[in-house]
């Protein structure tokens, strides 16, 4: 039951993961190309597109002065290695983590168990303990150690398998940049067999660091989704039980149930808070994983710290956050619209294969992004 319902969320991450990039895509490669201009670099945007569009609100401002400055079609590039990396990354990372979480759940309710046992309690009470805690598994906090512990290690896992079609991606979008349409127009497999020939197999790793880092992210978002949900609950619960005439709630119906739209608020600020902190290291995993040949002199780093020094001395600190209102509006969005779908694949999954009634739109810190891409959807940019 625990591996199926594993699988389940797998398949719920893929598809919502899907969705909510392609939906989200343009500002995600938009704000990768604002990442990656530097001091001397070449700047998509001249002024005179600038000026041209100043009345219009961001984002619908720069992706009109970028779709016209190379071409609609460039706002997906790297689209579909995008959208295989998410998917993968999102099965894995939702396999791995509820399959880990689960697990934590079900030893800390059989030490319970053997608990009620030893202080002697009838068989049916220990059975009765055993139903609820199963039934309530799904949506039972771990608490903040159980979830920086499942979550690093699916998020690492993720980044270890992934990072080479990141890579590719990422230097797809970075090519949109070039002067040059046929350069522009490279496929997928010729940007790989240009990173293998540049840098051998380790090529494909570039960034791997930041991204490793990285994973800090979706623990951040998953804890700050918890402590909102916990305070939303908490306070719904405290508005319920003061109301004139109020009995108190059913014995045992638990904390008030969260809707969709709950869900997708809730991981909108969860995510907001996180991808800000996390923002500069985000900024220098683009800019590795983008570098190549034809990458300008003053753009090419060593590694982090070295890409940290260059960046704090040519261009100041304001670098590091280039390109992160775009960012973090994507990420909010992907965020949430994942978690909603998810949500609602995995209530039509269960629903349908009747194994359990759909339950309630109800989720813990467990359930969230990447990617994402990177997470996925971080990892996208």
């Amino acid at each position: 039951m625990a591996s199926e319902a594993a699988a389940i969320e797998a398949v719920g991450g893929a598809v919502g993961s899907v969705i909510a990039l392609a939906a989200t895509y343009p500002l995600a490669i938009v704000s990768t190309w604002q990442a990656l201009e530097h001091s001397q670099g070449l700047e998509l945007a001249s002024a005179e597109l600038r000026k041209k569009y100043a009345f219009l609100p961001s984002p619908l401002r720069e992706l009109c002065i970028y779709s016209e400055s190379r071409g609609w079609r460039s706002l997906f590039a790297g689209l579909r290695p995008c959208l295989a990396a998410t998917a993968i990354s999102q099965a894995v990372y939702f396999y791995l983590y509820s399959a880990l979480r689960q697990g934590i759940v079900a030893h800390k309710h059989a030490v319970a168990a053997a608990r009620l046992k030893a202080r002697g309690a009838s068989a049916a009470a220990v059975a009765s303990a055993a139903a609820t805690a199963a039934a309530a598994s799904r949506s039972e906090a771990i608490g903040v150690a159980g979830s920086l512990v499942v979550a690093g290690l699916a998020g690492c896992g993720n980044v270890l398998i992934t990072t080479p079609v990141w890579v590719v991606a990422t230097q797809l979008q970075a090519l949109q940049r070039h002067p040059e349409l046929a350069v522009r127009q490279r496929s997928a497999w010729q940007v790989a067999a240009q990173v293998y020939k540049e840098g051998g197999v380790v090529g494909f790793w570039k960034g791997v660091l930041p991204s490793l880092v990285m994973v800090a992210n979706p623990t951040l978002q998953y804890i700050m989704y918890e402590w909102l949900t916990a305070r939303l609950q908490e306070m719904r619960a405290n508005s319920s039980s003061s109301r004139p005439g109020a009995k108190g709630g059913r014995p045992g119906a638990g904390p008030p149930k969260l809707s969709t739209g709950d869900v997708f608020m809730l991981t909108a600020l969860a995510k907001l808070g996180a991808t800000l902190i996390t923002y500069p290291m985000l900024l220098i995993k683009s800019r590795l994983q983008a570098m190549n040949s034809s990458t300008a002199r003053e753009a090419r780093y060593k590694g982090v710290l070295d890409a940290v020094v260059a960046i704090l001395r040519r261009e100041g600190l304001a670098a590091f956050f280039k390109g992160m209102r775009l960012k973090m509006l994507q990420t909010v969005l992907a965020a949430a619209l994942l978690m909603s779908i998810k949500e609602q694949v995995y209530v039509s999954t269960k629903a349908l294969i009747g194994q359990a009634a759909p339950v309630p739109v109800s989720v813990s810190v467990a359930h969230g992004v990447a990617a994402g891409p990177e997470l996925a959807a971080a990892k996208a940019g």
